[in-house]
């Protein structure tokens, strides 16, 4: 666990990310931003 929690920045760069261009060999995968909160 990271001693913080995830901010909406956090999860909108996360997103920003994957919408993008260079995320575009990702496919079928879940993306945890928990900070380490929950575990997969």
């Amino acid at each position: 666990m990271l001693n913080r929690t995830a901010t909406l920045a956090d999860v909108g760069d996360v997103a920003a990310f994957v919408a993008s261009d260079r995320a575009r060999t990702i496919t079928g995968t879940e993306v945890n931003v928990s900070c380490g909160a929950m575990l997969d």
